[in-house]
């Protein structure tokens, strides 16, 4: 694992094969009490890799902020089931990945929209297994 002192290297999400998919998510910022803080930001991410995920949106988000995202994956549950020993009644179509902003900044002319880069501080290893099959078959 990283030094926490060591810089990112954004290579890890845009030069990851296939990074590129368009894939819906939903971001909140993550708060360690049950409280529901501010609504979900529905987005699309532009990149994404195990390693983390850019977006636009047009919130600000402080640079070391915690985020909270649901990635909407076509045939999610297809592709999980190969991996677990149990079955589900229902079919969940997202997983969840805990990621820091590491990065904003402004795009655009009027400089409404930010594109946020944040690296993955935490993901099911079953789900890293998804995104990578996922990511990998080019779907």
């Amino acid at each position: 694992m990283a030094n926490k002192n060591e810089p990112f290297d954004e290579s890890l999400i845009c030069d990851f094969p296939r990074a590129n998919k368009k894939l819906n998510i939903s971001v909140r910022q993550y708060n360690l009490t049950n409280e529901t803080q501010g609504a979900h930001k529905t987005s699309q991410c532009s990149k994404i890799s195990p390693h983390g995920i850019e977006f636009h949106c047009p919130e600000d988000y402080e640079l070391g902020t915690l985020l909270k995202i649901d990635v909407s994956l076509p045939d999610y549950w297809r592709l999980k089931k190969k991996y677990v020993d149990y079955s589900r009644i229902d079919s969940p179509d997202q997983f969840k990945i805990l990621a820091r902003v590491i990065k904003m900044e402004s795009v655009g002319k009027r400089s409404r929209k930010k594109k946020i880069i944040a690296k993955t501080v935490n993901i099911d290893e079953v789900d890293e297994i998804v995104l990578r099959t996922f990511l990998k078959d080019g779907k």
